[in-house]
């Protein structure tokens, strides 16, 4: 992961420029939506945090690259629900940094973005009933790194301030599924083939300021 992460800022930024005034760096922060695809419940309902800092490298003028270092907080959400007999309560913690890699295309005050994002666990816990089970027998650890898919839609107030949507979705399991066995996807329905497992899904909000224009 080191080594990808060096030749990503090697690639995107190293490289001799003949115009410094093609590279951009700022700040983000936002917010997430969060729901974890295999654990039976379904619903964007853990809220969550995203802070960090970018470098853009203008490619063309309707074509930048854009490397972020972030904090990411995702995860899955089940609240209680009388009315419809629920009545526990259910949340997975995740918290990684995050390197995510987008290529942005603008289109007058809007731009559309795709890339991939690589991320390492900081923090996990997993709350029945707000008491942690995850040094319990049989509850499954959470990998330690996470591959995702990015797509994004931008709205450009001016050249140093804009607002991102977001949408990640893992492309690898972040965890087995309780048994182990459980497939959730149907090859032949979805985009792309899934291995059994849990898959983050996750939808982020954010503001960014560039401390300098291009």
């Amino acid at each position: 992961m080191k080594n990808l992460i060096a030749t990503i800022i090697f690639i995107l930024f190293i490289l001799p420029c003949t115009n410094a005034q093609s590279f951009r760096a700022g700040f983000t922060g936002g917010a997430t939506v969060s729901q974890v695809d295999g654990d039976t419940y379904a619903g964007y309902n853990k809220l969550g945090l995203n802070i960090g800092g970018f470098v853009s490298r203008q490619i063309t003028p309707m074509l930048d690259l854009q490397f972020d270092i972030s904090y990411i907080q995702k995860g899955a959400r089940r609240a209680p629900d009388i009315e419809k007999g629920v009545y526990d309560d259910y949340k997975i913690d995740l918290g990684y940094v995050q390197f995510p890699v987008v290529a942005r295309y603008y289109i007058n005050d809007f731009s559309i973005e795709a890339g991939i994002s690589i991320a390492t666990l900081l923090h996990d816990d997993e709350f029945w009933d707000e008491q942690s089970i995850k040094d319990n027998e049989g509850v499954p650890p959470f990998k330690t790194m996470e591959l995702a898919t990015i797509f994004g839609i931008n709205y450009h107030f001016n050249e140093r301030l804009w607002f991102n949507t977001r949408l990640l979705y893992s492309l690898n399991p972040i965890r087995l599924p309780y048994g182990g066995e459980i497939p959730i996807y149907d090859p032949k329905k979805h985009w792309l083939s899934r291995n059994p497992g849990q898959y983050n899904n996750n939808i982020v909000f954010s503001l960014y300021y560039a401390i300098n224009k291009l």
